[in-house]
């Protein structure tokens, strides 16, 4: 990526309004996973995407955006985010939300160890003190207990650190392949994986709940598209710690939803997690030293 092309306050407002979205798709996922096996919730949420998706292709630029000299980088990058959401959802079945959502902010922390490691970013000091004041916040909000590595913690632990993996496939598929592309081909990959699974795991659902099913498959294509566009804008690591944010939503749409009212450890924590994502928003541009 040219220098140029980096602007982190745009990539910043891009995925906060991303989170913002698969918040809310989250929240439908709290009350489908004590109701369907998790293969079956992922298929629906990524192979209902894909019809949505092949309208957006078709009216932004045509089937070109789905040309790729990586087919093998999309089948790893598919295969990833599929075990990372699976994981994710078996913690939220096993474990108290609070909890697995405290977990999971793990993953900044990771991307920024990984960024410099594999992607060889240069990660400024401002970057490890928004990550580290993020990871603070999130610590003082959820306080997790003593039990926090019982089973339900293992799996939000590997989803935690195969999406920081992940994100960083992302980011390197962005600087090469279009966007679109990226998007329609981890959903059609996972599809294909998990399409075999629902013949073992699956839930027959009511017409009300199909309906739920698929409305949130058509979402989660536009939130896919909305959370991968900000890394061809900015670094990984620079990104991390917006991912806090979702915390923020998480409060509010516990409140909103499902009655769960902050208390003032959370309320104290939102904050220091909205002082960490300013320190990204404030930071000005660095030149990036990826490698493709």
């Amino acid at each position: 990526m040219a220098a140029a092309d980096l602007n982190p306050r745009k990539a910043v407002a891009i995925m906060l309004t991303g989170i913002a979205l698969f918040s809310i798709l989250n929240g439908v996922v709290k009350d489908e996973v004590a109701i369907f096996p998790v293969n079956q919730i992922v298929f629906f949420r990524n192979a209902l995407a894909l019809p949505a998706l092949a309208a957006v292709i078709a009216l932004t630029g045509g089937i070109g955006q789905l040309r790729t000299a990586h087919p093998f980088r999309h089948v790893t990058h598919g295969i990833t985010m599929t075990l990372s959401l699976m994981a994710a959802f078996v913690g939220f079945r096993l474990m108290p939300l609070a909890e697995a959502t405290a977990i999971s902010f793990l993953r900044p922390l990771l991307v920024t160890l990984l960024a410099g490691l594999l992607l060889r970013e240069v990660v400024r000091p401002i970057a490890w003190i928004a990550v580290l004041l993020g990871f603070a916040g999130v610590l003082v909000m959820v306080r997790p207990g003593a039990g926090v590595f019982e089973e339900g913690a293992i799996y939000s632990l590997a989803a935690a650190l195969i999406g920081a993996l992940n994100m960083l496939q992302q980011r390197r598929l962005s600087l090469i392949d279009q966007t679109m592309g990226i998007v329609f081909w981890y959903m059609a990959i996972s599809s294909l994986v998990l399409l075999p699974t629902l013949s073992i795991w699956w839930v027959t659902p009511t017409p009300g709940q199909l309906a739920g099913l698929i409305g949130m498959g058509l979402a989660s294509g536009l939130c896919q598209y909305i959370i991968i566009r900000p890394l061809y804008y900015a670094q990984a690591s620079t990104l991390a710690p917006v991912q806090y944010s979702s915390m923020i939503w998480s409060i509010v749409i516990g409140f909103l939803w499902f009655g769960d009212a902050p208390t003032l450890p959370v309320l104290t924590g939102s904050a220091v997690v909205i002082a960490a994502t300013a320190l990204v928003w404030l930071r000005p541009p660095t030149p990036s030293k990826s490698a493709c």
